[in-house]
């Protein structure tokens, strides 16, 4: 059970932060034998797979569906070697997602050759450059995929030469590419569509980040975890408390320690109580973790001059709402985008003037019922927003909610009227429970400059610290925060490979 402060002055490792990338370090590194101690600020784990209740509603915060968790797959994997999956349903939907522009909708299949056809039969002009554009995404994330296996530097030179197309385009826009291939403007709004998903338009995002959203659920469709993603949390707690570990809830670590050679020698928390660890992961915004935790005349110049030019991406505004409308009925996907432009640096534009743009709306319940009360629906808005929109946002808000209402009235007929709940949450307040500065909330921004291996190491420049989550490598997403936890997990117990890390996690579930 979590606990308002640690049983010991001494641990293997703490792990600051009990979002998905801390609790799957933790929960990793308490399988693999270390006494682990996780803090975690809120009153409850999971940070942005933090579900909140409210009057017999169960909203997920931030995350709408994850990747990797169908049979065989790695998070499936990793669970079951955890020994918690067992714990969890996990839902897979038949749809990838749904996007409209202005007189045209798209509802895309699951699988690669149908979601391909889908998209290029809209644009006949343009549809062999479509299906290139779409079929180098797949080539370019098995690529990719290849490279994260190895996870060694060992094998750096040998990669570059198997892996042609990851280095070719690694610091290539996603506009860069889809003008390779695609001639008609609106064909080109629809390959990039999905951008949103990971913050900056395709004019400035990075394409193998883009690539890697787009294909992570593709092949065999997105997973949502039926009760919430709290529930996923949840096994990661029982996973690292079956095997020793420990979550203390409502409490932050105000400092990590370094002894006189630099060392992490541990943390101390906000209570007052300090305790000792040789290694520490942080999965907390990172200018928080080096500049405060650490203190910034304890950084390397590089470090410093590294956190200076890494830019963090923009927030976000979501509307979360219930219905007694059937929306069943109104055969929509799970997930759909909706643009009022056909150019999506107009829509960025939008979004920087402080107007609802990069919109995609969610259905939860249409996987799982159990979210609402019968006979109710669960609908969620999301905008990417700055943080700043030149006024409070307790005055812009009405802006946001209005137009969202209205999209959301289109879709659905007679909403307004059958509104059973709505509540609402900005930038603000996306940095009042996360930390994350000014409410970034897809750690630094998705560009060319920024991803994959521009991003921050895992292994950061002071000895004996670690980092997990959206701010580190890989990059953002809820698969992608779980990966950087198990990537952190394996650099603390000094494994070389993530073949080796799960064969060491394999055999602690045999013992």
């Amino acid at each position: 059970m979590p606990r308002a402060e640690p049983t010991s002055d001494a641990y293997d490792v703490v792990v600051v932060g009990g979002g998905l990338g801390g609790l799957s370090a933790g929960a990793a590194l308490a399988k693999l034998g270390r006494h682990v101690l996780v803090v975690e600020r809120q009153d409850g784990p999971g940070g942005y797979a933090h579900a909140f209740r409210r009057n017999g509603y169960v909203f997920d915060p931030a995350i709408h569906y994850t990747s990797q968790g169908n049979e065989g797959e790695l998070l499936d994997v990793y669970l079951k070697l955890l020994g918690v999956r067992d714990r969890l349903n996990f839902i897979t939907s038949k749809l990838e997602y749904g996007v409209e522009f202005p007189g045209v909708r798209v509802v895309n299949p699951v699988g690669i050759e149908p979601f391909i056809e889908e998209n290029a039969k809209q644009f006949p002009d343009d549809a062999d450059g479509i299906r290139k554009f779409f079929q180098l995404c797949v080539d370019v994330t098995r690529e990719s995929q290849q490279a994260t296996q190895r996870l060694s530097l060992k094998e750096l030179d040998k990669a570059v030469t198997q892996l042609p197309l990851l280095f070719r385009y690694r610091m290539a826009t996603v506009a860069d590419v889809i003008d390779e291939f695609v001639r008609d403007p609106r064909a080109k709004a629809l390959c990039g569509a999905i951008w949103p998903y990971m913050g900056p338009p395709p004019s400035s995002g990075s394409f193998i980040i883009y690539s890697g959203l787009l294909m992570s659920t593709l092949e065999t469709g997105p997973v949502y975890c039926a009760g919430s993603f709290q529930k996923l949390a949840d096994a990661f707690v029982a996973a690292l408390e079956e095997n020793g570990g420990e979550l203390v809830l409502d409490r932050e670590v105000e400092r990590i320690t370094l002894d006189d050679e630099g060392r992490v020698t541990g943390a101390v928390l906000d209570s007052g109580h300090e305790v000792q660890a040789p290694a520490v992961v942080s999965n907390a915004d990172a200018k928080q973790t080096f500049e405060q935790m650490v203190g910034a005349e304890h950084l390397p110049k590089p470090l410093v001059r590294q956190l200076e030019r890494l830019h963090p991406s923009l927030s976000a505004f979501m509307l979360f709402a219930a219905t007694t409308v059937d929306v069943g009925a109104a055969n929509l996907p799970h997930e759909m985008f909706i643009y009022k432009h056909w150019d999506h640096d107009e829509t960025h534009k939008d979004i920087l003037a402080g107007k609802p743009g990069g919109l995609w709306i969610t259905f939860p319940t249409t996987f799982d019922p159990s979210l609402a009360p019968d006979g109710e629906h669960l609908v969620i808005l999301s905008s990417i927003a700055p943080y700043d929109v030149g006024r409070p946002w307790s005055e812009a808000r009405d802006d946001y909610v209005e137009p969202m209402l209205a999209e959301i009235e289109r879709l659905l007929p007679g909403f307004r009227d059958r509104i059973t709940f709505m509540d609402t949450a900005t930038p603000e307040t996306m940095e009042r429970y996360t930390l994350n500065h000014r409410g970034a909330i897809y750690g630094w921004e998705a560009t060319p400059t920024q991803s994959t291996g521009k991003r921050l190491k895992q292994r950061s420049p002071i000895d004996g610290l670690y980092l997990a989550g959206h701010w580190t490598e890989p990059g953002a997403g809820s698969f992608r925060a779980i990966y950087s936890g198990m990537t952190a997990a394996l650099l603390v117990a000094g494994l070389e490979s993530l073949p080796a890390f799960l064969d060491a996690l394999g055999a602690r579930a045999a013992v």
